[in-house]
């Protein structure tokens, strides 16, 4: 922890440890800011390249190391369909076009049509295929000028309904990035709840909001041009975000975010622990299968519909039952929808080969926790592996869940371990009893969840 005082100090204290491999497969390290616009600098060459000559296989490869520095991996299977149908180039190429903080196209160009996939790995690609400064949009991000937003609304004059509603995402411990959480703050719309197109919107609206300050200061004129100077009042809002309290601002009495450094269950309430939404992994992805052989239009509204028009039992889920079902297909999981028919009939499969189909990556490198709530499915895998090391009964297992801070009531606890153990099971992460395979070790060599 450290006092500054106004935003360019906190540039002094920007660290992220990251490293990737160039094409030549040599590793690229970096932690403090000066590392860190040396690495990206080789990025945004690497991609803007590979996108300019159209060659798709160097442009996948600049967007799987970006995603690798950034500790994301959710966008790799959709970014490897379109490298594979030969549009990752031109879809890029496209939506740079949309998201130029200096260019002619109007917002609402960004909408359902144009914009396939958004998530906090695609805000990375983007932001530094983009030239004009266009911020990296994620939950720090989104926190901390969300935050900032909200302190400012309390000391205007002025009146009225909140203009701007930035939205963000919960991490994976237990700091909150939430607005909302504190006294008179601002709620913020979470990325789970809103659209791809409507985070794309945000990104493009807080690139100008930071252009236009900046146009009006001298802020970080040591950076450079105005682009460059955008990145470092990002990186700025990137620290400040890694947790709200750092403001300094009373938590609100009521919010069930005010408990979430010591409270699992406000954790849990709040969309920050590892409880997923119950599902039985195995049966729906066979559902998927059969209903995607069935030759209907691939789309989750329409396996949703599927699911409740072809009950496996007398009785049909309900569509709420059957939406919950879909929660590992989401880009957050595991990117189910719109796979190639062989690629979804080897995850089908399972064992090893199926988990490295459901990565989409050619070798299945060991699993790493990002800085977001994502990949819960198999952080649930991870905990009940470990919970099934730890403890002989059902209770003692659903005990360790709950001391750990992973859940907040028994049956929480249950979903998670529940689902834990049908994804690792059908992934051959688990055996038949529940316990830690090799290939358990190897994926989660080293990996500790934080609760």
């Amino acid at each position: 922890m450290a006092d500054v005082q106004g935003i360019e100090q906190v540039l002094e204290h920007y660290r992220w440890k990251a490293t990737w491999q160039d094409a030549n497969q040599s590793p690229v390290d970096s932690q403090t800011w000066a590392d860190t616009q040396r690495s990206l600098g080789q990025l945004r060459e690497w991609l803007t390249s590979a996108v300019n000559q159209g060659d798709e296989t160097q442009a996948l490869q600049a967007c799987l190391q970006i995603l690798r520095w950034g500790g994301v991996r959710g966008a790799i299977p959709f970014l490897h369909r379109l490298a594979a149908q030969g549009e990752l180039s031109s879809y890029l190429k496209k939506m740079a076009g949309l998201m130029s903080l200096d260019g002619s196209s109007d917002l609402n160009e960004l909408d359902a049509s144009s914009v396939e996939r958004f998530d906090a790995g695609l805000t990375k690609v983007h932001a530094l295929l983009d030239a004009s400064g266009s911020p990296i949009y994620d939950s720090r991000v989104g926190a901390a000028i969300g935050m900032l937003y909200s302190l400012f609304r309390q000391q205007w004059a002025g009146g009225g309904k909140p203009l701007l509603a930035f939205p963000s995402g919960a991490a994976r411990g237990s700091q909150i990035r939430n607005p909302g959480a504190f006294v008179n703050g601002l709620a913020a719309p979470q990325f789970s709840s809103i659209s791809y197109e409507s985070w794309a919107r945000w990104q493009v609206r807080l690139g100008w909001i930071i252009q236009a300050l900046l146009q009006r200061t001298d802020w970080f004129a040591g950076q450079g041009a105005l682009p460059a100077r955008c990145h470092a009042f990002e990186a700025c809002l990137f620290m400040l975000g890694y947790d709200l309290q750092c403001f300094g601002v009373p938590l609100a009495a009521d919010s069930e975010a005010a408990g979430a450094a010591n409270d699992a269950k406000s954790r849990e309430r709040a969309g920050t622990g590892w409880v997923p939404t119950g599902h039985p992994f195995s049966q729906v992805l066979q559902d998927y299968l059969t209903f995607r052989l069935s030759g209907a239009l691939d789309s989750k509204a329409n396996f949703v519909a599927w699911q409740v028009a072809n009950p496996r039992n007398e009785q049909p889920p309900t569509r709420a039952t059957a939406m919950g079902y879909c929660f590992a297909f989401s880009i957050q999981e595991f990117d189910l929808f719109e796979r190639p028919l062989a690629a979804l009939e080897q995850i089908v499969r399972g064992g090893q080969d199926g988990l490295r189909a459901a990565l989409a990556t050619p070798t299945l490198e060991p699993f790493t926790l990002g800085d977001e709530r994502v990949h819960v499915c198999l952080v649930d895998v991870l905990i009940t592996g470990n919970a099934y090391l730890r403890a002989k009964t059902d209770q003692a297992r659903v005990a360790y869940v709950l001391s750990a801070g992973y859940a907040g009531t028994e049956n929480a606890a249950r979903t998670l371990l529940a689902v834990g153990r049908n994804v690792g099971k059908h992934f051959g992460l688990l055996d038949a009893q529940h316990l830690p395979t090799t290939l358990f070790e190897q994926f989660f060599c080293g990996c500790a969840v934080d609760a």
